[in-house]
């Protein structure tokens, strides 16, 4: 089933996220992620997924992201995770 992840890092910066952005290169998505939007809120960054399964977010995060998170020096984000039981896009 697929899952919505919202991702909040305090402290979180644009410019760490532009860089961790830059170290992943293409392709953009991960493979098995529909759906990221980021932006700055609350004191931090903030950041909506959408995963086929958590377990495609784990893959991503171990293959490629983690690296570039330690790298722009992103702190330990906190994360809510929940079902997608209905998802509607234009």
């Amino acid at each position: 089933m697929a899952v919505c992840l919202l991702i909040h890092i305090p402290g979180g910066t644009w410019e760490q996220y532009q860089q961790v952005e830059q170290g992943l290169g293409e392709p953009r998505l991960g493979e098995g992620q529909s759906l990221h939007i980021a932006g700055i809120a609350d004191g931090g960054l903030r950041v909506v997924d959408v995963w086929e399964s958590r377990a495609h977010f784990d893959r991503f995060l171990n293959d490629r992201l983690g690296a570039q998170l330690q790298s722009a020096g992103v702190g330990q984000p906190e994360i809510i995770e929940f079902p997608v039981e209905n998802q509607v896009s234009s």
